[in-house]
């Protein structure tokens, strides 16, 4: 990865004067930054641990909670860096941050402590050795988090103010616990976590997300009943959170009054959000909108690449996450709030990018494009059902596509091959794509629902393809939000199911979640329109044929954000 200061050097012969002079302000402010790095907490304290410390909640419940704290003198104190999940907190400490167990995300005590920071790792009700019947992701959750905050805040070893730390599940839950406003919560700092359980991760555009619900349920279920950690209220975690999630398959007040999602308008405290641009399975969605739309004053969004805790635990993301907290909970000056609060990491492949600073989201430089569908051969990709142009101007006739959305469309998902396809030509510029985009399509079924999975990729001249970002959409749940849609960016109720007439013509917007991505010369812009991915339910509708059209009344496009060289 390229840092602004390198980009801005490099840039810099051929800019002229005035964004020379903006491109060294930003590097004179980044600068800073690296040399107030050397008043940020530096490594002076050994660790104190105590284990299974009880924290009381309101009723009566005791939480217990891993306490590592700063080797210090009687009566000094420190801030205080709380995580609470179902991972069972004593499996962190043996556990490596890696896949299989890709649930240890949170931070490592030996580095925190010794600069100065107490953490509390905390088992939520009836998790590890937390008594209490379990409710993952729940109001009574976040209402736990909330005593154990006040808790921490008044213990000996606390200066008052607590800040929230971790990754997934960790990161989801500040966002949880912020809307209730707890008097001590000083700031969060939520990495790669979404903010609406129902949206960005249960029910993808109305789809239940079984592939991953699969696996994670049974995972946390097995971290508790099959470990030698299990505890003796291993009945605890008999929640049917299956049921649960299927039985309430549209939106409802039951996602925020019995489970958990962000209160937009109630997240007062300085927050620092941070996605990752391949967490579109999961938690990207929900870092953007939780930065856009929190009342917070204070409030940064970090987008970065990566696996799913590489950033957190790297020099980089160290740096980030010390700065910000040395800021808030330590009034140390370290430069942070004096930059832009956008760091994007812009991509040129899924691998690759370069750091900048941007002063708001979305761009406000960007120039929505139209690209249309057209039923015109394109001769670029041999494996899909339907091969056709991607085009900056609307086809000059009416077309339809139409393709098998059954089993056989199921195992082609679950074979990564795409259904319809549209390709732009080989670019004589390089593209940025930066923002949220839009599919736009007139479809129908010969049964009364179907599923659209929209990818887009690039294309590289020898053919390697890269997945940008993805969107999904079950077609009855097509009904818009008016207050929180854009032209570039649909947002769904999903309160109501308006169901298909076989053969009806609809028109839908599929949100494609928001991505960075520089198409160079010889790419190729290309967008995938599938029946099925093989991971989310496969419902019963899709046994016929549904149809794609395009041209004249129903010209199907996708509007772009394409971000002009600054």
């Amino acid at each position: 990865m390229g840092t602004i200061c390198d980009r801005e050097q490099i840039c810099a012969f051929r800019m002229p004067r005035r964004v020379l002079f903006f491109a060294l302000v930003i590097w004179v402010i980044w600068n800073m930054g690296a040399v107030n790095g050397a008043d940020l907490s530096q490594p002076e304290y050994g660790v104190i641990f105590e284990q299974d410390v009880a924290i009381p909640v309101r009723d009566g419940t005791v939480l217990r909670a891993d306490v590592y704290r700063p080797d210090a003198a009687e009566g000094e104190r420190f801030p205080v860096l709380m995580s609470l999940s179902p991972y069972q907190k004593a499996l962190d400490r043996i556990l490596p941050h890696e896949a299989p167990f890709t649930h240890v995300e949170r931070p490592e005590p030996d580095w925190w402590t010794a600069r100065g920071y107490v953490l509390v790792f905390v088992d939520t009700r009836g998790t590890g050795t937390s008594p209490g019947q379990s409710d993952l992701l729940s109001m009574q959750e976040a209402r736990d988090y909330y005593d154990a905050i006040e808790w921490s805040a008044v213990q000996p070893w606390s200066n008052g103010k607590t800040g929230l730390v971790g990754v997934s599940y960790y990161a989801i839950t500040q966002w949880n616990v912020a809307s209730l406003q707890p008097p001590s919560l000083t700031t969060i700092m939520p990495w790669e976590g979404w903010s609406d359980t129902y949206r960005d991760s249960v029910f993808h555009g109305g789809v239940f997300n079984q592939g991953f619900y699969g696996r994670w349920w049974l995972d946390v279920r097995g971290k508790q009943l099959l470990e030698h950690t299990r505890a003796d209220n291993s009945a605890a975690l008999s929640e049917d959170l299956m049921y649960n999630f299927m039985a309430h398959h549209m939106d409802s007040d039951w996602w925020d009054s019995v489970k958990s999602r962000a209160q937009f308008d109630k997240i007062t405290v300085p927050l620092y959000s941070s996605g990752n641009w391949g967490g579109w399975n999961h938690h990207l969605r929900g870092n953007i909108e939780g930065f856009v739309r929190s009342a917070s004053e204070h409030k940064k969004l970090q987008l970065h690449i990566g696996g799913h805790t590489d950033a957190f635990y790297s020099d980089e993301g160290k740096d980030d996450l010390l700065r910000w907290y040395d800021y808030w909970l330590k009034g140390i000056d370290t430069g942070i709030m004096d930059e832009p609060p956008i760091k994007l990491c812009v991509r040129t492949g899924v691998d690759e990018c370069e750091w900048r600073f941007e002063n708001e989201w979305p761009l406000a430089r960007t120039e929505y494009v139209r690209y249309y569908l057209t039923d015109d051969s394109a001769g670029a990709v041999s494996d899909a059902i339907h091969d056709m142009r991607l085009s900056p101007t609307p086809p000059a006739r009416e077309g339809s596509l139409s393709y098998a959305a059954g089993p056989e469309a199921y195992r082609r998902g679950l074979a990564g091959l795409p259904t319809a396809t549209f390709v732009t030509e080989p670019l004589t510029e390089p593209v940025e794509v930066t923002g949220h985009i839009n599919l736009v399509m007139w479809v129908s079924s010969e049964t009364d629902d179907m599923d659209v999975f929209a990818y887009l990729r690039k294309m590289s001249p020898d053919g390697a393809v890269q997945t940008a970002t993805r969107g999904v959409l079950q077609v009855s749940h097509r009904k818009l939000e008016p207050e929180l849609s854009t032209p570039h960016r649909p947002y769904h109720t999903h309160d109501e199911e308006q169901k298909l007439t076989p053969g009806e013509i609809v028109p839908i917007e599929v949100e494609i979640w928001a991505t960075s991505m520089v198409f160079g010369v010889g790419d190729r812009i290309r967008l995938d329109v599938n029946a099925h991915d093989g991971q989310h339910y496969f419902a019963a509708y899709n046994l016929l044929d549904n149809t794609i059209y395009t041209g004249g009344e129903r010209a199907s496009y996708v509007l772009l954000p394409l971000v002009p060289a600054r």
